[in-house]
């Protein structure tokens, strides 16, 4: 079976770890003063080298330096131990590479062992003089198991230094000592070797123990060149360079030589100097320079040969089957962990919950079942209790093979989310089942993923009945899904709650169920004892605890491994690390670790201190050793990721090192920064190239700047969590660069998921557009990624929402300019903002009397009925932050400032509270009646009451300015403009006064007919809007206190007023839970609100006007508020507009035969022309009083036509805009037109089935014909005309100028859609009989007969050699027209095929569909090659010849969409020129083969003679003889052109030619008789007919 299988099985036994990190970790050994340049430019260097080779990959390169930003010149022994460990898990990671070495001319430090045997220790204490009892004081017996004797490590940082100094030295003496005493005898084990070695040594030899061959193994031996002759000018580095350390050090290359492949050993020397490695030396930098190439080069090999080894198995599969198998994996490793983890735990294995679920999964082989839910508090082993169950379920259950599919929720990025997870596991499931891991029509929107794993659950127990394998689910962790607002399901709906035999559901949770977002049946469900078990009873203690230390409690001992840690290294570098991985979601790489940790100032060699929080590769190392049974090491998005064993242990992590909020902020900052550090760097250089020079060149930064799966899956929750909410929208949600990367590395499931987890939290219209724009394209993006771009120019391209939204479009556009295959990109947009009417909705139970937005918009301040208490609220979550407790009394009225909070009520005070604080800063109790209304500004702040008096004080002392008692009546409202300079009050006197702030004047006052309730200022200070007693609403201008308007239109009380920002606005909140919004300059009411089941009792709008708050009842409802949804109304085009886009639904549309404009038409009476390669509308042309019906382009682009329902017919000629002529001819609305290829001539059809043939230029009728059809077409080569009608099972082909020559052909049903071929020579019909049928023009007969659709034939494009047929089911059929043979079926819309188009040169195809999508079909290899999705039901299309511009017609719409296909492959073909005809009544005659004679005009109109006109008339220039030879065949009715042939076979020479010209002049005066005078033609810049040439002047010279 192979490795995917095994996957997709979870046999994890079976199944190697998988997938092989793709890292390059190589340890770098060297001795650390001698090689410091080296190690540099490793670091520098060849490390980013590397990286940038093999980044297409994505391979991550790690260089591991234990002595770099290290001021301890040798490690102590424990550190040498933990490198060694460092070491090993190098090579079992690294890719090509793992260990570097590093060979001078010093030994480095001696190696300290930590452990030693019993007999090794009784060695070297008999071989070494040890008076002082040193070894007997550092080594001491191991515990618990004993036999081997270890060093004993000081358990506190500042005693490890202090033994390095004091008794380090001397234990390595004392070894030293017993090495030469034990030189000539081979002491016991590895004595005496393991006692002299240098820690350099014991690292190799290590590294060479973990690899086979020394193949991933790199050895550079260095010499300086002539050391030792200049041995007295050494430093002090080689001070003890001698003989013995030379030979040591040729025992140790000699050593390497031996045991290392020769290619991955290299021998360079250096230049030497007094100063040892002089890096400012030319000599030495061409050393350098060839160390780092030798280095650079090599790891490339070594590396690219390890992939090329090792490629990954799951190349060539698709995108979700990698997903899968990626996902799959990841978990299957976190189970293998836990396995390990509970390997000792008997008291597990014993427990009787596991004898319960055993019962359990026998039974649900044998029948129905629901679900098995195990519920414990969080660390009490429900994951070792899943694990060891998916274990032995194998055994439990025979004769079947088991399939198991594990996920543990909130693990990774992929789990984290309830909709993410469910469609990973459906797509698991479809590759074990064999069926689509994308169905056709699939969606990744949450009612469809459940629908669609219950269908695949039903087909898996099918498979089981059907002899399949058992499949198990264990899903841990419920309660770790992040529970997003859905309105469409539950969150957790998808979980069934009955199973059928052989499909086993088995869950774990930390909530209860009762508490889970289920639905009630399925809480009903999981209450039944079959279905719930609980750990509770369970008294074994929590295996991790056990892990640890035995305890019994997992907090505790934590906490001491916490002590521990911090008693050995320091609190602040374990606080440091704690805090950081404790902030991080999904874990850190140990490069983001460092580069976290590292000093500011890192690259100068500033050493990390672990007394500041600093850390580099040596304490990392130590970090993770001592902090390693807590931490867990996972692959996961191609990185090698640290994170938390569990999740008790960042709780613990976060309640120990994050004290405050803000601490935890600042962490999160920091973590958002390091991802995010390139894109502040193209910031920061673009301002200063924008601040400083002009001319300076722009930065390319942003162009090597790109969004990985880490930005995706973790930084941007960073920017979430630190409170910046400008950068979070600016580097990631409304980013289009983000938006992208989510959707290809992951899935747009995921990125809605992200979408609605930041909508949590947030409230914000440019997140809303973007949010609502996700979840409407949710199905086409599904399906086609690549539709990304095309979504958010069609949905936003319209939109005016400021630069950020601007930018997101722009960035489509330009993703899609940089696209290099075909791609179809919008270029106008056509749909409406995606914003629901309602977009939050928060239930308070206690009710809702006030409400206040707060400054920043993310919190509103509530006040219920009766409250003495205002509450703060977070919007989005719906969770109340604070209460205001401080009246006495209920609260009357609110109000928000920037920083404060005013409310005043019942107990006659007035208090201000610091929002920021949530304090008290101030209560004022001046009134001596209860206070009804309060105003502030930055400095000022003004109460009114019932005692009818006005007081105004300082904010900040609450020092009384000044009172007004101007009022008879209780002051109700209070208003201060946005300047802060005017204070209003209204009253129960009915007067509204406007008091000067400065001096406490009256400025101006204004009666009103009823008390005044409440008053609203407009932010501009020009309306003043009241509601009185009397149920009216006054609106008045403010500064002369003159009536406006008397607003109308509310039908019930009004109980809250207010007036928007955008200074047009007025919202009134009615008692019948009603919010009327009207445009306060026309005193129209524009929209009415319905949402409340009470009365709306306080309205106001967000800062930047973008929602409207409605309070009412127990509920506060925000409402979508933009400007453009109240002033937009539908209506007539304006005569005065010159362009004006249409109003109304688009009814028919037209492209020029160049591709460059187009023309629509309206049920708003209007036609526009559009540019279509600017995709500007050109002008808006007026005139016709009724619906557009159709329109028409003239083949040379001069004019179009446009027929209506008000029975006209025009002519505009496109230069200037105007009406050329108007065709009044017709009786009913006109169904159809066409204009000949020579662009003389109309051809029109109406619904009462007439038929007019007229000129262009001058509306005069050629012919008229009753033809019963309403659909028509003309041929290009303007011979005949193909028309039709609704309903009829026939089609009638008629030649022009000829009555005679007219061909029905039928189907057996109705014929549907017709099309000609460009060559002219047949045509095509379609009907609801499934078939098409091919025409010869020429007489009507059938050529062939088209059958392969299984539903009626909808649509049809055709050319000379290819037809493309569509059908309603839903499938295109290419046809060959000469065989009749069916090419290719073209597959992929969801819905009826409604219009179908072919590009000039054969080799594409563009539909359109019921589904709303446009597809481009390759006819050559019969496969689609874009896709785009409209939105809406696509009516018809109509593009370019090479298809490069489409022009979308779509079902109700009156957008236009205009789309460009880039990168077409089709090629240009230049439309074909016909000669027009240069007389109108040349346009009469069938264009016969007529013997032109000089100065003669020809005849055009088909007149026709029987034989014996013939001999009646002409007779007398014949002989009898002549006459007698002529028999019954020729007795039949012949054209003047057969006439004018027959003369001379009849007649002689001399004779011919006097009787040809005889009846030529006949025929001439004939035609006179029956037709008009000729009338001069028209001379104007659109005339579209030239005038006569000289022969027309010459033939009438001739005739006078």
């Amino acid at each position: 079976m192979e490795l995917a299988q095994k996957i997709l099985n979870g046999q994890h036994k079976e199944a190697p770890p998988w997938p092989v990190p793709l890292i390059l970790k190589a340890f770098v050994a060297s001795t650390g003063a001698d090689f410091e340049e080296e190690r540099r430019s490793l670091l520098e260097q060849v490390g980013p080298e590397v990286q940038s080779e093999f980044d297409s990959v994505g391979l991550e390169v790690q260089l591991v330096d234990t002595y770099y930003c290290n001021s301890e010149a040798a490690p102590d022994p424990w550190s040498c131990d933990q490198f060694l460990d460092e070491i090993s898990r190098c090579s079992r990671v690294s890719r090509g590479c793992f260990f570097l070495v590093l060979v001078g001319e010093t030994l480095g430090e001696q190696h300290v062992p930590t452990r030693l045997a019993p007999d090794e220790l009784r060695a070297i204490r008999a071989a070494c003089d040890d008076d002082e009892g040193l070894l007997a004081a550092s080594y001491v017996e191991e515990q618990p198991t004993g036999g081997h004797f270890v060093l004993q490590q000081p358990p506190r940082r500042q005693e490890v230094l202090e033994w390095i100094e004091r008794d380090l030295p001397k234990l390595r003496q004392l070894f030293k000592k017993a090495a030469q005493r034990l030189a000539g005898n081979k002491g016991p084990g590895r004595l005496p070797d393991l006692i002299t070695r240098s820690v350099v040594e014991a690292q190799l030899q290590h590294a060479l123990a973990e690899s086979q061959n020394g193949a991933n193994i790199i050895a550079v031996l260095r010499k300086w060149d002539n050391l030792r002759e200049s041995s007295s000018e050494r430093c002090e580095l080689f001070k003890h360079f001698n003989t013995a350390t030379c030979d040591r050090l040729n025992v140790i290359r000699k050593f390497i030589e031996a045991n290392l492949p020769a290619e991955n050993v290299f021998k360079i020397s250096a230049p030497w100097c007094s100063r040892g490695a002089d890096p400012d030396d030319e000599a030495f930098e061409k050393y350098l320079n060839l160390f780092r190439d030798t280095l650079t080069a090599r790891l490339q090999e070594l590396v690219s040969g390890d992939l090329d080894n090792q490629p990954d198995p799951l190349n060539g599969r698709s995108k979700a089957t990698q997903d899968v198998l990626h996902e799959a994996s990841c978990h299957l490793s976190i189970w293998r962990q836990h396995l390990a983890q509970i390997e000792h735990a008997t008291e597990l294995r014993q427990s009787p919950l596991l004898a319960q679920i055993k019962g359990h999964l026998e039974a649900a082989v044998r029948e129905r079942h629901g679900p098995l839910l195990v519920h414990g508090s969080l660390g009490s082993g429900k994951s070792c209790v899943l694990s060891s169950v998916t274990q032995e379920a194998s055994k439990w259950l025979h004769g079947r093979p088991l399939t198991r599919i594990v996920r543990f929720s909130g693990a990774t990025p992929r789990s984290a989310y309830g909709l993410e997870l469910l469609r990973n596991v459906c797509q698991h499931l479809s590759l074990i089942l064999g069926v689509d891991t994308i169905p056709k029509d699939c969606s990744f929107d949450p009612l469809y993923v459940n629908n669609w794993f219950g269908t695949l659950v039903r087909r898996a127990g099918e498979a089981w009945q059907d002899g399949g394998s058992t499949v198990l689910f264990v899903i841990d962790d419920l309660h770790r899904l992040q529970p997003l607002d859905s309105d469409i399901v539950a969150p957790l709906s998808w979980l069934p709650v009955s199973l059928p035999p052989g499909i086993i559901v088995l869950a774990a949770t930390s909530t209860h169920p009762e508490h889970l977002k289920f639905t009630p049946l399925q809480k009903e469900r999981l209450r039944a004892a079959d279905c719930y078990l609980s750990l509770a009873n369970d008294k074994a203690p929590p295996p991790l605890a056990v892990a640890l230390n035995g305890g019994e409690h997992i907090e505790k001992a934590v906490c001491q491994v916490f002590d521990d840690a911090e008693s050995v290294l320091g609190r602040a570098i374990i606080e440091r690390f704690s805090s950081l991985l404790a902030c991080a979601e999904f874990g850190l790489t140990e490069m983001e670790l460092l580069e976290l940790m590292l000093p500011a100032s890192h690259a100068n060699g500033t050493p990390a201190l672990m007394e500041e929080g600093h850390c580099n590769f040596a304490s990392l190392c130590a970090l993770r050793s001592i902090l390693g049974p807590l931490l867990r090491e996972i692959y996961l998005s191609g990185k090698l990721l640290l994170r938390w064993r569990h999740v008790s242990m960042a709780e613990v992590a976060r309640s120990r090192y994050i004290s405050s909020t803000e601490k935890a902020k600042s962490t999160h900052m920091e973590l958002a920064n390091l991802f995010f550090s390139e894109f502040q760097q193209e910031e920061s250089q673009k301002s200063q190239s924008e601040g400083g020079d002009k001319a300076a060149p722009e930065t390319m930064l942003g162009e090597d700047v790109t969004y990985s799966v880490r930005h995706v899956e973790e930084a941007w929750l960073h920017l979430l969590k630190a409170g910046d909410p400008e950068r979070l929208k600016k580097l990631t949600v409304c980013n289009f660069d983000f938006l992208l990367a989510a959707v290809q590395t992951v899935s747009v499931s995921f990125l809605r998921c992200v979408l609605e987890h930041v909508r949590c939290y947030l409230l914000d219209s440019h997140l809303e557009l973007v949010y609502y724009t996700i979840r409407k394209s949710c199905d086409t993006i599904t399906r086609d990624p690549l539709q990304l771009a095309a979504q958010i120019i069609s949905w936003l391209a319209n939109e005016r929402h400021g630069t950020l939204i601007k930018s997101l479009v722009t960035s489509a556009m330009a993703w899609c300019d940089g696209y290099s295959e075909p791609l179809l990109v919008p270029l106008t947009g056509w749909l409406q903002a995606p914003l629901p009417s309602q977009i939050k909705s928060v239930t308070v139970p206690a009710g809702v009397k006030l409400a206040q937005p707060s400054a920043t918009g993310q919190h509103v301040v509530l006040v219920g009925p009766g409250s003495s208490e205002a509450q703060l609220w977070h919007v989005m979550s719906g969770t109340m932050v604070y209460s205001f407790a401080g009246h006495t009394g209920p609260i009357h009225c609110v109000t928000v400032t920037a920083q404060e909070l005013l409310t005043g009520g019942e107990d006659l005070s007035v208090i201000i509270w610091d929002l920021k604080t949530k304090m008290q800063r101030l209560k004022m109790t001046e009134h001596i009646a209860p206070v009804l209304s309060v105003a502030a500004t930055a400095t000022l702040v003004a109460s009114s009451g019932e005692d009818s008096t006005v007081i105004v004080a300082q904010i900040t002392t609450g020092e009384v300015k000044g009172r007004i008692d101007h009022h008879r009546g209780p002051v109700t409202s209070l208003a201060i403009t946005s300047s802060g300079d005017v204070l209003i009050s209204g009253s129960t006197d009915s007067t509204i006064c406007l008091w000067s702030l400065d001096d406490l004047t009256l400025l101006n006052s204004v009666s009103l007919a009823s008390p005044v309730k409440m008053i609203s200022v407009s932010p501009d200070s020009v309306f003043l809007l009241a509601a009185c007693d009397n149920n009216q609403l006054y609106l008045h201008a403010l500064a002369t206190g003159s009536e406006v308007h008397c607003l109308r239109g509310h039908k019930a009380d009004v109980q809250s007023i207010s007036v928007a920002r955008d200074n047009c606005r007025a919202i009134v909140g009615g008692s019948d839970g009603r919010v009327y919004t009207f445009d306060m300059k026309s005193g129209r009411l524009i929209r009415i609100l319905a949402g409340h089941g009470s009365a709306v009792t306080s309205l106001c709008t967000s800062k930047d006007d973008n929602f409207l708050i409605s309070a009412g009842g127990n509920k506060i409802t925000f409402w979508s508020f933009r400007p453009e949804d109240e002033c937009h109304t539908e209506g007539a085009v304006s005569p005065k507009a010159k362009k004006q886009q249409h109003s109304a639904a688009i009814t028919c549309a037209a492209i020029s035969r160049d591709g460059v404009l187009a023309v629509t038409g309206s049920q708003d009476c209007s036609v526009n022309v559009w540019q279509l390669h600017s995709h500007d509308l050109q002008c808006t042309l007026l005139g016709h009083s009724a619906p557009i019906t159709c329109v028409a382009f003239s083949p040379n682009g001069l004019f179009a036509v446009s027929g209506a329902e008000d029975h006209t017919a025009r002519v505009w000629g496109l230069t200037l805009s105007v009406v050329v002529c108007c065709f009044v001819g017709h009786q009913g609305t006109i169904s159809d037109m066409a204009v000949t290829s020579d662009s003389r001539r109309v051809v029109s059809s109406d619904r009462h089935g007439l038929m007019y043939v007229w000129l262009a230029d001058s509306g005069q009728v050629m012919q008229k014909f009753s033809i019963l059809g309403q659909w028509l077409s003309v041929s290009n080569s303007m011979k005949n005309v193909v028309f039709s009608s609704p309903g009829e099972n026939c089609l009638r082909i008629w030649t022009m100028g000829r009555d005679d020559e007219r061909f029905t052909v039928s189907h057996s049903e109705e014929i549907t859609c017709f099309a000609l071929t460009n060559d002219s020579q047949h045509v095509i019909t379609g009907s609801k009989d499934m078939s098409l049928k091919v025409w010869q023009l020429a007489g009507g007969k059938l050529a062939q007969v088209l059958v392969g659709h299984t539903d009626h034939v909808t649509c049809i494009a055709a050319n000379k050699d290819l037809v493309v047929s569509g059908s309603r089911d839903a499938n295109l059929i290419v046809w060959d027209i000469k065989t009749g043979s069916d090419l290719h079926t073209l597959t992929s819309h969801l819905s009826y095929v409604t219009c179908v188009q072919i590009s000039a040169d054969g080799t594409l195809a563009v539909s359109g569909s019921e589904d709303r999508s446009l597809v481009v079909w390759d006819l050559m290899l019969g496969r689609a090659r874009c896709t785009l999705s409209l939105n809406l039901p696509v009516v018809a299309l109509h593009m370019s010849c090479d298809a490069a511009r489409i022009m979308v017609q779509l079902l109700d719409c009156s957008r236009l969409p205009i789309v460009c296909l880039h990168n077409t492959p089709a090629a240009f073909v230049p439309p074909v020129n016909y000669a027009p005809v240069k007389e109108p009544e040349d346009l009469r005659s069938s264009g016969g083969a007529v013997p032109k004679r000089p100065m003669r005009r020809l005849l055009k109109k088909e007149v026709s003679l029987d034989t014996y006109t013939w001999q009646k008339k002409y007779g007398h220039l014949t002989s009898k003889a002549m006459f007698a030879a002529i028999d019954e065949r020729l007795k039949r009715r012949f054209s003047v052109s057969a006439s004018m042939e027959e003369i001379p076979q009849t007649v002689g020479p001399e004779q011919a030619a006097l009787a040809q010209s005889q009846h030529f002049e006949d025929l001439e005066a004939l035609w006179n008789k029956k037709s008009p005078p000729r009338r001069r033609q028209m001379v104007k810049q659109n005339s579209l007919i030239s005038r006569r040439e000289s022969s027309d002047g010459g033939m009438s010279d001739e005739k006078e």
